[in-house]
This record gives C-alpha cells, sequence and structure tokens, in this order.
C-alpha cells in the first residue's frame, strides 16, 4: 500500500486552505534567517529592527506628548507595518522572543534561534540609552532654588507635558493603578496570544498565496490590540520591549508580568493553533516479505519448497 498523508482539520474546511504540502506544515509559525543570510546580518537586522521599534515607542509613550496620544494604536500599527515590509524577507522580522521561542518548543526546531534573543534584546537596550541621552530632561536648580527641568536636545516648550516627577519614567510599560497583577497578566497573555494566532495563521504554508498583505496583516493587528488593550497594560505583548526602558530607569514595577504573560500567551497561543488546524500524519506499512509471520505462509507453500530444496541438493 502507498503511504497515505491526511488532513485533520477541527474547525476550518479543507476547501477554505489555500494552498501548502500537508507535510510540512508541522514546522510551520517557525522563525528563521534567509538562506543567503549569514548569522551576524540576521543579528544586525533583528537589533537595528527591535531599536527602531523601542526609539518608537519610547517617543509614542514619552508623558510630556501625552496630549498627543489619541492616535497611538494607529501609530503603533503603522510603525510595525513598515518594519515587517523591511525585515520580514531576512528574518522575519520576529522583534519579539515570545514570538520566536513557541514554534520553536513545539517545532522542535533551534536552529539560529539564540538570534531572536540577543538580537531584539540588544536593540531594545541600545535604543532605550540613545532615546534617554537625547530627549531626557535634565533637572538643575533655579535660582529660586527649585527644581526646573531643561532638555537636552528637544526645547521644553516644544514639548506638550513635562514633570519632574516623570522624567525617570520614560517608555516605562506598567499596569494600570486600577488594574491588579493578576488581571495584568491575564491581559497580556490574551493580548500576545492572539497576536500569536494571528502569526500563526499568516505564516501557515497553506496560505502561501496570500501572503502580498503580511506587513498590512501584523500592523492592523497591533493597532487592534492596542487599541483594546493599551489602557490596562500598555499591551507591550513583548518582553525585550519593556526590558530595555526598565534597565535604564531602574524602574521594575510589575516587570516580572510583562515576561510570564507574553511569553504563557505565545506558548498556549500556538499549542492551541497546532491542535485545532494541525496536520496529522496516517502512515500504513507495506507488507515487505521480511517482515511476513511465518506461521502466515500456507503448508502446501511449505511443503513445496522443502521439495524444491530436496531436488537442488
Amino acid at each position: 500500500m502507498l503511504i497515505d498523508v491526511t488532513k485533520t482539520i477541527a474547525i476550518t474546511p479543507n476547501g477554505m486552505l489555500h494552498a501548502g504540502n500537508p507535510e510540512d506544515t508541522i514546522s510551520f509559525c517557525k522563525t528563521d534567517l534567509h538562506e543567503n543570510l549569514s548569522v551576524f546580518q540576521g543579528l544586525l537586522c533583528e537589533i537595528i529592527a527591535t531599536g527602531i521599534l523601542v526609539f518608537f515607542a519610547c517617543g509614542v509613550w514619552d508623558p510630556r506628548n501625552e496630549k498627543n496620544s489619541d492616535s497611538v494604536p494607529m501609530r503603533f500599527g503603522f510603525c510595525i507595518t513598515v518594519l515587517c515590509f523591511i525585515f520580514i524577507p531576512y528574518t522575519g522580522c520576529s522583534l519579539n522572543p515570545a514570538r520566536s521561542i513557541a514554534p520553536a518548543i513545539w517545532n522542535g526546531y533551534w536552529n539560529n534561534h539564540w538570534i531572536f534573543w540577543i538580537g531584539p534584546i540588544s536593540g531594545a537596550i541600545i535604543s532605550s540609552i540613545i532615546y534617554r541621552c537625547l530627549f531626557l530632561p535634565k533637572i538643575k536648580k533655579n535660582e529660586d532654588n527649585q527644581n526646573t527641568l531643561t532638555g537636552v536636545v528637544t526645547p521644553t516648550e516644544n514639548l506638550t507635558l513635562g514633570g519632574i516627577d516623570d522624567a525617570d519614567k520614560l517608555c516605562i510599560t506598567d499596569l494600570h493603578p486600577n488594574v491588579s497583577a493578576i488581571q495584568g497578566l491575564l491581559i497580556e497573555s490574551l493580548s500576545t496570544s492572539i497576536l500569536m494566532l494571528v502569526a500563526c495563521a499568516i505564516w501557515d504554508l497553506r496560505n502561501e498565496k496570500n501572503t502580498d498583505s503580511v506587513p498590512l496583516k501584523f500592523g492592523f493587528t497591533v493597532a487592534t490590540l492596542a487599541t483594546a488593550f493599551g489602557p490596562y497594560t500598555g499591551c507591550s505583548m513583548n518582553p525585550v520591549r519593556t526590558l530595555g526602558p526598565a534597565v535604564w530607569n531602574n524602574q521594575w514595577s510589575h516587570h516580572w508580568i510583562y515576561w510570564f504573560g507574553p511569553i504563557g500567551g505565545a506558548l498556549l497561543s500556538s499549542i492551541s493553533y497546532r491542535t485545532i488546524f494541525g496536520v496529522q500524519r496516517s502512515v500504513e506499512e507495506e507488507n515487505v516479505p521480511e517482515r511476513v509471520a511465518l506461521n502466515s505462509v500456507d503448508i502446501s507453500q511449505k511443503t513445496e519448497l522443502k521439495e524444491v530444496s530436496k531436488i537442488n541438493v
């Protein structure tokens, strides 16, 4: 018998899936470098991409720009879209260890995986240093011996909001005062699991004919999630997005939530996607002569074999 590979789809009918080899779908959603890209080039791509994202996030969440926060979700969405257009062909534009580790675990695929940890973490820390050095207001004493703010690059009068108490909180991710730690953990898990679910669907090989708008899909997904969850936790969905500013501002309030939440949500979502939409292989072995049991041979055949052997002797 021929080896038969069948698809077991729990929810989505076969007719709604577009393309792809069932034998390969077990490893979809994995993150790796383009075959023509060196390890060093891939590392630089992830450092630069994540650095741009964190620098942009610091500018958006700068408390002095509070009056311009009406379109923050769309800004993040467009930023992700642009980064995906640029870096997806080379590294997949992960930007997020939680996005990479979940598929790596259940695919057992760890090729160049360290790049998607070292790159984003390095890029986030470097970018937050640059933003802090350029735009963090300095505190000095005025003639009345009172603390005042002076900008390093951006003049204070050009900033919409600024306070001495906010000088060490640039780009910090934290929970809303009315949100508990458990609620924050669940919100980060839920938002990241939705993002991971979209990522798995986008990179599913059965949808390879619909990859022309991948950056827009990621961008609008991030914008939608930021609109829904941003007011409660900042909708980080990315541990390194929170780590970089926390390191250089020395602000660690509820920091653990932004590691356990995204990573846990990504793992749960990726496992669920594989369980619901994954491909199950069914293989039936051929009955080759070497594997036929001796007692399955007819007695008359055994007698004929003995007679033939006597004649040959």
